[in-house]
């Protein structure tokens, strides 16, 4: 497919040479230079809307991302290319959005006549866009379920059959946004969102792992932990925005979902193919955790997890999360304390952490 439209070849040469760049600094020079192509291309399609297809900007937009991601990850570089595959997606005339599921729906009436690389690129992009609402602490650059489809059983290459629970992750994003928003609200307002967190909760409670036949248990195990994340999630957002909530939603508590992380990433071997989306999870829960002994399971985990591929992310991620455990212990004793936000020490490195 590549090799039939130029900018995609030139996104995934860029890829390449800026990931191989990271080891090998002799292919900046050319990672810069398909990189160029790239973003000219992308310029050019802004500007005749014809000039290139809506799958091939998104497509584009989306090994960008990625390449940002791999080779620095706290920049906001990778952002705007995220938001850019956004705007792929509201473009005029692309398949996405010529009719929307209703709320609730679980088949896009698409389903049939999308090619499969729509549904990837749709998907992919459902992905990165949860995680950024969670890691940015903003709304998801787009909502509803306009990239559900009928195949929901089929494994995804991120999240394994936890496709369902990164729509939910989107929901826990407009909730938390909503709640500091109406912080100085009362009334219907307020009891909406009291509505959506016991609706949102019992969505996650209610979801299943369904594999198919060919499955395998690590992609399940890495199902399940998105699913204990996004409860790790929510459990904050309560904690923080409606309190009295939490004890009657969550009462098991967050250290039960920080449990359930670490014993399900322990039996997915490390270095296999799954390992790598173990990222957002495992820093989930290293976010909320205080026990020495799960933030030395964690954190070993995620330093193997990254010895072979060396993502520049993955490598920010323990770096931040042991400056907010070494603030934590330098608080314990503190009678005053305030709870460490994580967002908030990112923040102060002027960090745009990309999970994925």
């Amino acid at each position: 497919m590549a090799f039939d439209y130029p900018v995609l070849l030139d996104a995934i040469a860029a890829l390449s040479s800026a990931y191989l760049a990271t080891c090998y600094p002799g292919y900046n020079s050319v990672s810069l230079e398909h990189r160029g192509r790239v973003l000219s291309a992308l310029s050019l399609h802004l500007g005749q809307n014809d000039s290139l297809s809506s799958d091939m900007c998104l497509a584009a937009a989306l090994i960008m991302c990625a390449m940002e991601t791999i080779t620095d990850g706290t920049s906001s570089s990778w952002t705007s290319h995220l938001a850019g595959a956004a705007a792929a997606i509201q473009s005029k005339g692309h398949p996405l959005l010529k009719s929307q599921p209703r709320e609730g729906q679980r088949t896009d009436p698409l389903s049939d006549s999308m090619s499969f690389e729509s549904k990837w690129l749709r998907r992919t992009f459902a992905y990165h866009n949860s995680l950024m609402s969670f890691s940015l602490n903003c709304r998801p650059l787009l909502t509803d379920a306009y990239w559900r489809a009928s195949d929901d059983a089929l494994a995804d290459p991120y999240c394994a059959y936890a496709s369902q629970v990164i729509y939910i992750l989107t929901e826990i994003s407009d909730l938390n946004v909503e709640s500091a928003e109406s912080i100085e609200r009362s009334g219907v307002m307020y009891d909406r969102l009291l509505q959506k967190a016991g609706s949102i909760t019992n969505d996650l409670r209610k979801w299943e792992c369904h594999p198919t036949g060919n499955s395998t248990q690590h992609l399940a195990l890495l199902s399940e932990t998105y699913r204990c994340a996004a409860f790790l999630y929510l459990e904050s957002v309560l904690r923080k925005y409606h309190p009295h909530l939490v004890s009657g939603l969550i009462p098991e508590g967050n250290m039960f979902y920080i449990e359930s992380i670490c014993k399900h990433a322990e039996m997915i071997p490390e270095g296999s193919q799954v390992d790598c989306s173990l990222l957002f999870p495992l820093f989930a829960a290293g976010a909320e955790v205080d026990d020495p002994h799960y933030i030395a399971l964690i954190r070993n985990r995620l330093v193997g997890m990254n010895k072979w591929r060396s993502f520049k992310n993955a490598d920010s991620c323990v770096e931040l999360l042991d400056e907010i455990w070494k603030m934590r212990r330098e608080e314990e004793h503190r009678v005053d304390r305030e709870r460490i936000d994580w967002r908030k020490v990112a923040t102060s490195r002027g960090w745009q952490l990309a999970l994925f």
